[in-house]
């Protein structure tokens, strides 16, 4: 039995003669962990026969053991589901959760949920279509039981043993453990209406008949917290996200309601509101379908479009606007309550026009690469693209989320036989450019940027920057516009560097002389003060980091040269030389570290390809 680690407070329960326990001392409206780690590049997960899912890591991450670039991202969102789990056994994921950490992988978000058909709740909540709720049953029977039964855990409570046993057994490869995957899913459209209108959700608790749960939202609330307490139980450090939502009126009513089974009400069994049993808004986000890129005009009776990128992007800062709104209204600003973290769990547009919805090749590569600049500009922790790779066509209604993807459709293809679309490369390259970079808000000031033009600077450890700028899309269906940049006095004197889309498959940079004017268009482009290989922070990988007694060291050579990789002290004094090859030919490799002598500490690893050296600090730990 796990001894309790924090006070217990005990109460008589609602609907059963015994004690429940809480084992923690603290909600969401007391901490929320502060978030240390860069900007992470996601995806989302699917399923292409006949590939593993350890083969799709590979073409994604990238793998040097296959000759593997990967598409640039360094983050997965898969899914650990109650009945997968049930049938195949707890373990059966975990030597693939090991191989996306090999990879480097180890900021996922993992969403969770789904019980088994013996785990289902049968209660039937909306008699219109005799459909039972699609939550777990017993969400209200104890959550602990004080180690009875061997678990801290209340067995009797599925949910719970679910969760204890997962998080358990996964939680060093997940960095966020989001509830459910769209439980707000509606199919009655009372999520969009106003308050004041017939069903809305903003004054009225969504009908379980018209959304996805089929149950009052108040299971959706407990389900909640059954899952704060028992994974910040395991991994205090931990994020839970609720979601991903796509609406602010189901977080409205998460957020005035408690996990009460009597309409929500406040007393002391059920003392919070939703907003006390999650870290993080995980929120979705589909442009093209969601009305942000049309309005109705009077005048012409009829609908105007604004079908391009950055009015696209400007769509899902709107959605993500008035999720904040919601939060702040309940006390969730800092002051009342923490503010929540943010992440972004499926977004994207077609790369094919369908029916009247955007889509092109050029508007989904612009709209990838401005909304990864924006979330980084805007404090969202992850985004996750929908999808790693298209689906097959055909001539159902879903068509649109069809072309999406960063590689074209896997199904049958031969393992990593995948071909790279255009959002595979632009995804590749914007990851390369700025992963590991933070936003630079006093030097993108400075650069007082026009208001046809829009972008940002990105600041590495090292005090380098990579300037990111493009002119603003402003015509419907077109991803065509053009701005001419004076380079500030700042940089007046330097020459630059800049780099298109294309930057990771060409490796081709076009020079602009000192005092130089940029000719922009609609599609970003990139900007350093000196040769990008020597800021890469990609050219070196180092994981684990901190490690016991070994680690991989992934780096990338773009050209036959010498190569030498050596290990510093702090003082700069030279350990030793790890490995030398004076003629190595261009491609990703691995050099495996293995050192039992030498003591725990902090050190620098010095990787020199040619002329150009790449430095990172490595820690090891204490066997």
């Amino acid at each position: 039995m796990r001894p309790i680690p924090y006070y217990c407070i005990a109460f008589l329960c609602f609907a059963f003669p015994c004690i429940a326990f809480s084992q923690i001392n603290f909600t969401a409206n007391d901490k929320v962990p502060a978030y240390n780690g860069h900007f992470a590049f996601g995806t989302n997960m699917s399923y292409y026969a006949p590939w593993t899912d350890e083969q799709l890591a590979d073409i994604t991450v990238g793998n040097p053991e296959h000759d593997l670039n990967g598409v640039g991202v360094n983050a997965l969102r898969p899914s650990l589901p109650h009945h997968f789990l049930e049938q195949w056994g707890y373990d059966i994921r975990i030597n693939t959760f090991k191989h996306y950490q090999n990879l480097g992988v180890k900021e996922n978000v993992i969403f969770i949920g789904f019980p088994a058909p013996d785990a289902k709740e049968t209660t039937v909540y909306c008699q219109q279509g005799n459909e039972a709720s699609h939550h777990f049953k017993d969400l209200y029977t104890p959550i602990w039981d004080g180690g009875a039964n061997g678990t801290p855990v209340n067995d009797n409570n599925p949910l719970a043993l679910y969760v204890y046993e997962t998080v358990t057994r996964y939680k060093d490869f997940a960095r966020y453990w989001e509830i459910w995957n769209e439980p707000d899913f509606d199919y009655s459209g009372n999520s969009l209406k106003a308050p004041g209108q017939s069903g809305n959700w903003w004054d009225n608790d969504p009908d379980p008949c018209h959304y996805k749960m089929k149950a009052p939202i108040q299971h959706y609330i407990r389900t909640l917290r059954i899952c704060y307490e028992v994974i910040k139980y395991i991994t205090p450090e931990s994020y839970v996200a609720v979601g991903g939502l796509g609406y602010p009126s189901f977080l409205d009513a998460i957020l005035r309601n408690s996990d009460n089974p009597d309409n929500g009400n406040i007393n002391n069994q059920y003392p919070l509101r939703g907003g006390a049993y999650f870290d993080v808004l995980s929120f979705h986000s589909y442009p093209h379908i969601d009305g942000s890129l049309r309005e109705w005009d009077n005048p012409i009776m009829n609908f105007s479009y604004k079908r391009h990128s950055d009015e696209a992007v400007k769509g899902v800062f709107q959605k993500r606007d008035e999720f904040r709104t919601v939060l702040e209204n309940y006390g969730y600003n800092g002051a009342d309550f923490p503010r929540k973290k943010w992440i972004i769990t499926e977004a994207n547009i077609p790369a094919k026009q369908v029916g009247d919805f955007i889509g092109s090749d050029d508007a989904q590569v612009n709209f990838l690469i401005k909304c990864l600049v924006k979330c980084m500009m805007e404090d969202i922790l992850q985004f996750d693209v929908y999808n790693l790779a298209e689906g097959a066509p055909s001539a159902g209604n879903s068509e649109d989320f069809k072309r999406m993807g960063l590689f074209k459709n896997l199904t049958g293809v031969p393992v990593y036989q995948c071909e790279r679309n255009p959002a595979g490369l632009a995804y590749k390259t914007t990851s390369d450019l700025l992963y590991q970079l933070r936003y630079n808000q006093v030097r993108t000031t400075l650069l007082r940027l026009p208001e046809n033009i829009d972008g940002g600077v990105f600041t590495n450890d090292e005090g380098q920057d990579v300037y990111v700028l493009w002119a603003k899309t402003n015509t419907d269906q077109s991803e065509q516009a053009h701005a001419q940049y004076k380079l500030p006095e700042s940089l007046k004197d330097q020459e630059l560097y800049e780099m298109d889309w294309k930057y990771a498959q060409t490796k081709s940079t076009n020079v602009i002389p000192p005092g130089g004017t940029l000719l922009l268009n609609g599609s970003p482009k990139f900007y350093t003060t000196t040769d990008r290989v020597t800021i890469d922070q990609k050219a070196i990988n180092i994981y684990p980091n901190p490690f016991v007694d070994s680690t991989l060291i992934q780096y990338y050579v773009d050209q036959p040269t010498d190569v030498k990789i050596e290990i510093y002290d702090l003082n700069g004094n030279r350990i030793k030389l790890l490995h030398q090859n004076p003629n190595q030919d261009s491609g990703w490799y691995a050099f495996s570290w293995n050192d039992n002598d030498l003591v725990a500490g902090v050190y620098y690893i010095n990787l020199v390809i040619g002329f150009k050296k790449h430095s990172k600090k490595v820690i090891k730990l204490y066997r």
